[in-house]
This record gives C-alpha cells, sequence and structure tokens, in this order.
C-alpha cells in the first residue's frame, strides 16, 4: 500500500457485515500498537499504516473473492439511485403484506405487525387497497427509470455518430449479425399475398375519401379494390 500515492487511493468498499467488525477491529489496533511501540513513523508513514489495516479488515470482513475496490465514484445520478432503492424498498413490503393477505393474518411476526401499523391497515379491504397503491408506485418509478435510460441511451448513440461512425455502424452490426432467419421467397410472397391479394370494401362514404376526390377530379376510385402481387 505504500507504493499508492494518497491521492491515487482506490476506494475502500462499504462494510456488510457489522456483527463482527468490533472483534476485527479490535484485532486490528492491538496489531497496529505492536508496530507503533517498534518504529518510530512519520504522518505520512503512519497514514499508509492506517489504510493498508482499513483495507484488511475490509477484505476480512466482506470476503477477498467478493471484494473489488472501488476506483471511481458511480456516474449514475444520485436522483436515479434513489429511485432504484425506493422501487426495492417498496417491493420488499409488497412481498411482505402479500403473505399477510395469503395467511390471513394467522402467522404475523415483528416486521409484518410493524408494517400494517406504519400504514394503519385495519380490514383486509384496506390491506388489497394498499397492495395495488404500491403496485401503482413501483410500476410509475419503474417507467420513470426506463425512460431516463432510454434517453440516456439515444443520447449516447446520437453523440457516437457524431464523433465515431464506425464505431457506431459497428454496433449495429454486431447487433444483427446472427440475424440468419430471413424468409424466403415464397414465404414472403405469402405473406403479402394474405394482404394485398384479397379483395376489400371501403367505406365509399368516407370523408377523406369524398375531399381527395374533390381535390382531384380526374382521379378514378372505387369503395371495392384488388390488389395482387
Amino acid at each position: 500500500m505504500t507504493q499508492i500515492a494518497i491521492e491515487n487511493r482506490p476506494r475502500l468498499q462499504k462494510l456488510q457485515n457489522m456483527s463482527i467488525i468490533k472483534v476485527i477491529m479490535k484485532m486490528a489496533n492491538e496489531a497496529m500498537k505492536e508496530i507503533l511501540d517498534e518504529k518510530d513513523l512519520n504522518i505520512t508513514e503512519l497514514n499508509h499504516l492506517i489504510y493498508a489495516a482499513a483495507t484488511v479488515i475490509t477484505e476480512e470482513i466482506n470476503g477477498t473473492e467478493e471484494y473489488k475496490l472501488q476506483t471511481q465514484r458511480s456516474n449514475t445520478p444520485r436522483w436515479v439511485r434513489r429511485i432504484q432503492g425506493s422501487i426495492n424498498d417498496i417491493r420488499k413490503e409488497l412481498s411482505a403484506l402479500v403473505v399477510i393477505r395469503r395467511d390471513n393474518r394467522k402467522v404475523m411476526n415483528i416486521k409484518g405487525t410493524r408494517l400494517l401499523k406504519k400504514y394503519n391497515i385495519e380490514k383486509t379491504e384496506e390491506l388489497d387497497q394498499l397492495i395495488e397503491e404500491l403496485k401503482e408506485k413501483v410500476s410509475a418509478k419503474s417507467q420513470r427509470l426506463s425512460r431516463y435510460r432510454k434517453r440516456q441511451n439515444q443520447y449516447y448513440q446520437n453523440k457516437l455518430l457524431r464523433t465515431d461512425c464506425n464505431k457506431f455502424y459497428n454496433r449495429f452490426r454486431q447487433t444483427y449479425s446472427n440475424s440468419n432467419n430471413a424468409p424466403g421467397k415464397e414465404e414472403v410472397e405469402n405473406f403479402w399475398r394474405e394482404i394485398y391479394g384479397k379483395k376489400v370494401q371501403h367505406n365509399g362514404e368516407a370523408g377523406w375519401i369524398k375531399n381527395q376526390h374533390q381535390q382531384n377530379p380526374s382521379m378514378e376510385w372505387s369503395p371495392t379494390c384488388e390488389k395482387t402481387l
């Protein structure tokens, strides 16, 4: 860790298992005390030592396999993360409420009791209404995030088209390069014959047809037409 400059240090992952953090912290503090008793460190060396200890603690608590150093902040806007977190919270509550409704409140844990108290639910009808309202909230928030991601994708494609046309078109080639299920000639003809090869009776009294005929008196038209390939 001493080889990395302070300003270039990767961000440490948030600790997940808080139940054992006190034990690990106590062991780390004792080990650091032994090191400090043996060596006279300056402020920079002490800073490196503390960061190294924090890294070891993080790996020990979160696990070395799943541990990843966060080298940069998330590019996702804060409001998007907030809405996604709200959706996750509502879905958890929905799952708990559905279980309560299914069991008809026969089996109630502390979490379920608090949830009903939170929304002041006393009757089954109120519970059904609350579930529907929460579903609508999840749907509305999900649609908002979907619109945002769609706009982001469009913005990225437009920017890529302006700055790097080759890369833009290569992305589409890769997307559709596996489309090998093109229909044959006979299948195409049968498809369009079902559409254009049958007589169709149009509404001869339609206003737009009369308007077109008035604008183009020389045009011949008939309420019945037939087109074939």
